[in-house]
């Protein structure tokens, strides 16, 4: 076990952390943005619950065969 201890450690690097960092190179942007927290993927102008009747969605209907 005595050999565990002269293994030289890697710190952790996030893949999706990005390369090229202007200014003082962190990437937050939750200090320049309007609302807090993370963005939606469906943008940040929509709001919910959403009215039904603008969803386009049509519940399927089975027809039983007798």
């Amino acid at each position: 076990m005595g050999g565990m201890s002269n293994v030289e450690k890697k710190g952790y690097v996030d893949p999706a952390w990005p390369a090229h960092l202007p200014g003082d190179g962190h990437a937050v942007s939750e200090l320049t943005s309007r609302l807090a927290g993370a963005s939606s993927p469906f943008g940040d102008d929509l709001e919910l619950p959403v009215p039904p009747e603008s969803l386009g969605y049509v519940h399927p209907y089975t027809r039983i065969n007798r």
